[in-house]
């Protein structure tokens, strides 16, 4: 197998303790698309639970316009540092929007990212869209593999496909990466040695790096369970008090719409709008800030969106509860 068994996350992270508050995000996750080619049962985002939607988020379903992505792009020029990364994604299939090679591009000569990124399902991928991406200047793909075959896909995500030539298009860009590192991903429990040989066999050489993950919560309100929660960040089932991803993250959804969580599938932390606003004039708003204070005043329950959440005790690699008291002191000038 040429792939290394790896992972999406850097493992050379800043510690966030000594340098919040940022005066710049870490990352802007910027959504092209909130709709999605498939109906995945495990997801809310996709067809398979309209039935969930809130009407702001019923409403929001579609692709990002192109000067609306401009204006965010070129606000970011505001920021005093570079941005690390831009995450083409959110919630829907970022390949769904047809002009995702020029947002790539735009994004890429603007020089305010340090790398750009997006997660995909792969579905959509085609030679002369992937040679499109890799022009661009794409940094990384991160690829999620639903199933091993085509019934498979049929079962989770309701949808006929053919997997052979899903595994050649997958190939072709890889083949043609250039400098784009190839991150291929499934997710699973209670996998069998079969199973992982037959995963790695399919994908294990059409990648720079490969990972079979644990099936985690990640969209409050719908998958979980206070009984049953999976770990993929190696250290075990935590209470958190503080989420530290929003104190380095920003998102955008299809829509403008700002949500001050990755998770907000269903529109509930809007904090902001980049159609009216600059994307920096929201990541100083009082109303990120309040969300800030609260985390760090122990009230993260009592936050709409956060009150349900389970993601960051899933997910989160950074954990700032035991400096608490010392962010709060220096985010609001008290000694």
């Amino acid at each position: 197998m040429k792939a290394k068994i790896g992972t999406r996350y850097h493992k050379n992270r800043t510690e966030l303790q000594k340098v919040i508050p940022l005066s710049t995000p870490f990352i802007l996750y910027l959504d092209p698309s909130s709709a999605c080619n498939l109906s995945c049962k495990f997801c809310p985002c996709g067809g398979a639970h309209k039935d969930l939607w809130t009407e702001e988020k019923r409403g929001s379903i579609g692709v990002m316009d192109f000067d609306l992505y401009k204006k965010i792009i070129d606000d970011c020029q505001e920021f005093p540092e570079k941005i690390k990364v831009l995450r083409l994604y959110k919630e829907g299939e970022p390949l769904v929007n047809k002009r995702l090679p020029e947002m790539i591009e735009y994004a890429r000569k603007s020089g305010k990212f340090e790398t750009i990124d997006f997660t995909t399902n792969g579905t959509l991928l085609r030679p002369e869209l992937n040679r499109k991406l890799i022009d661009a200047g794409l940094s990384r793909i991160n690829i999620s593999v639903e199933a091993l075959d085509a019934r498979g896909y049929k079962e989770i995500s309701g949808v006929e496909m053919d997997y052979d030539r899903f595994i050649d298009n997958i190939r072709d860009l890889y083949e043609h990466r250039g400098n784009c590192r190839i991150f291929i991903k499934t997710m699973a429990d209670n996998i069998d040695r079969d199973i992982e040989q037959r995963f790695y066999g399919l994908f294990g050489d059409i990648c720079d790096e490969i990972a079979i993950e644990h099936i985690a919560n990640c969209w409050p309100g719908f998958e979980n369970t206070t009984e049953q929660v999976n770990v993929y960040h190696g250290e075990g089932y935590k209470e958190y008090v503080v989420c530290p991803r929003i104190f380095y993250i920003i998102t955008v959804n299809a829509n403008g719409t700002v949500s001050h969580c990755i998770v907000d599938w269903n529109y509930k932390g809007i904090i902001g709008d980049a159609r009216k606003q600059s994307i920096v004039d929201i990541w100083n708003s009082k109303e990120y800030q309040d969300i800030r204070l609260a985390h760090l005043n122990c009230r993260r329950r009592e936050i709409t969106l956060c009150k349900d959440c389970m993601e960051i005790e899933s997910a989160a690699v950074d954990n700032i509860d035991e400096y608490r008291e010392m962010l709060l002191e220096r985010m609001t000038g008290k000694q």
